[in-house]
């Protein structure tokens, strides 16, 4: 049996018995039917499920031939316990710098959203984290207390920008924000069913900055970025 793996632009959770994806190259999340879950189930649980059973997956180009690659190989993430949003605010303010960073970032980073797809906007967050120099790692209470100082300023630098509110497109922002300061959090989409919601926070080990522990772990996580 030829050995297939998901494509790359292409993530998954499993809730329940059900299936979630997002394809970050078409920007839409989607579910199967029933009888595309049931092959899929089966060939992950390797329970000798034969190329005929996941034609249709292959059709619609969700399993490629990848021999080299197993479907489930994606970066995964600690659960979120605690939330730098519920622990006590620094003293340090937004200085007018930052506040028209964060305008800035924020503006471009809308702009960027409506015009290019989703993994054009994440692999430029890959990129920039490639290209910038390598420093001295700091210890982990020190990196936990800038990561939670960043954030902070970010935030409340957010508030004088005139622009709503959006998990996409605050994750996002926050994360270039940090990354010009050498820090490094991942951009996280989870997702709920029955309802369906689909939500992106940013998160640094088990640390959610913008965010509360609560809302996030309503979510599973479908990709990390």
């Amino acid at each position: 049996m030829t050995h297939y793996a998901l494509r790359d632009d292409l993530s998954f959770c499993r809730i329940g018995e059900h299936f979630v994806f997002l394809d970050i190259n078409n920007d839409r999340y989607f579910r199967l039917p029933n009888s595309m879950e049931r092959a899929l189930a089966s060939y992950l649980e390797g329970s000798g499920t034969s190329d005929l059973d996941i034609t249709g997956l292959i059709a619609r180009n969700i399993l490629v031939d990848e021999p080299h690659t197993a479907i489930g190989s994606r970066r995964s993430i600690k659960p979120a316990i605690r939330s730098a949003m519920e622990a006590p605010l620094p003293t340090r303010r937004p200085c007018l710098f930052e506040l028209l960073e964060v305008l800035a970032i924020v503006l471009r980073t809308r702009v960027a959203l409506k015009l290019s797809t989703l993994k054009a906007v994440l692999d430029g967050l890959g990129a920039d984290q490639h290209t910038q120099p390598a420093q001295a790692t700091p210890s982990a209470v020190l990196l936990e207390h800038r990561l939670s100082d960043a954030a902070a300023v970010y935030r409340r630098a957010r508030l004088y920008v005139p622009v709503d509110m959006c998990c996409l497109l605050d994750s996002v922002a926050m994360a270039k924000f940090l990354r010009k300061r050498q820090l490094h959090a991942h951009v996280v989409f989870g997702v709920a069913i029955d309802p369906f919601s689909a939500h992106c926070w940013l998160q640094a080990e088990d640390i959610v900055l913008n965010d509360t522990v609560g809302n996030v772990n309503s979510h599973t996580p479908i990709r990390v970025v």
